[in-house]
């Protein structure tokens, strides 16, 4: 399958010389067409925007929504709170700013759904909880939902034999006073893609993510399940697998059972077997998904 490259490239934030982009995605007939954000994974530490899945880049005609890719600052250069500031300027700028880009008539940015991968359907989370006025749908695919929840805080194998590298070979990325990046990976062998790995073997999300140990009170609200009592979530369509050896499936158990628990409305499709990135093939597709979306777009 031919590889569909994004319609355009714009800059929605600078922090001192960093810029961060986003890659938009349009349909070919376009006229106030609705927005799905999505959010590349990696714990927050590693990963980059044109790694959106095929079925979303292809949805754009089939369904006619914008799909827009963003890439936002990594951890542990900068902290979870900062990298929430990335996700709320973004929206803020699709809301307000991307409609004098693209043209008139173009984008309808108050249509909004968030979708994200792994920690990107953690950001989709968050911008469910507390982005004021929420979005119209969220879809965390296989999402960290609790940095302090039992799969990040106990020591897990390396994924699918994937390389787990040291502490000395990791020292330049782990440097919390080295200038902060908004994308890794593009240079094949990246040691910067082993984060992840290392990160599950040391059990330390939480203190690359800048949450001090032993706060409960700050760590509190970057723990999904216990905040949608209070904050609530817009529709939901949660997909995680039940063999996934990146992010235990628990952590979008504990999130499916609070949202009903609440009487919100969410679809939990968790099949069997499946380990993570199970959507990134060609050949998947999930009409169901895209229903639910634009049910609400």
């Amino acid at each position: 399958m031919a590889s569909i490259t994004p319609d355009h490239t714009i800059i929605y934030k600078r922090v001192g010389a960093l810029e961060i982009p986003m890659d938009i995605y349009l349909p070919k007939k376009v006229g106030n067409a609705p927005v799905l954000l999505w959010f590349h994974g990696g714990g927050l530490l590693q990963g980059r925007r044109d790694l959106v899945s095929p079925h979303m880049r292809n949805g754009v005609q089939t369904y006619g929504f914008i799909c827009i890719s963003a890439d936002y600052r990594l951890t542990p250069q900068v902290s979870v709170g900062d990298v929430f500031e990335d996700v709320k300027d973004c929206i803020q700028f699709i809301r307000n700013d991307l409609p004098a880009h693209l043209g008139e008539n173009i984008i309808d940015g108050s249509r909004l759904a968030v979708s994200g991968s792994s920690a990107g359907g953690f950001l989709s989370l968050l911008a469910g909880l507390y982005i004021d006025p929420k979005p119209q749908v969220i879809v965390p695919l296989y999402p960290i939902t609790d940095p302090l929840g039992t799969f990040f805080t106990n020591s897990q194998p390396a994924p699918n034999g994937r390389y787990s590298a040291s502490t000395e070979e990791l020292a330049e990325y782990l440097d919390v006073n080295a200038s902060p990046i908004a994308s890794s990976g593009k240079v094949p062998g990246d040691p910067r893609s082993h984060l992840y790995v290392y990160m599950l073997r040391k059990a330390s999300l939480a203190q690359l993510w800048g949450i001090a140990a032993g706060d409960e009170s700050a760590a509190g609200q970057y723990r999904i399940s216990r905040q949608i009592h209070q904050h609530a979530l817009p529709p939901a369509y949660v997909l995680h697998g039940d063999a996934d050896t990146a992010v235990g499936v628990e952590q979008s158990d504990e999130v499916v059972g609070a949202m009903l628990g609440c009487g919100l409305t969410v679809k939990y499709e968790r099949p069997h077997g499946q380990d993570h990135f199970l959507d990134n093939g060609d050949g998947y597709q999930n009409p169901a998904l895209y229903e639910f979306i634009m049910q609400y777009l």
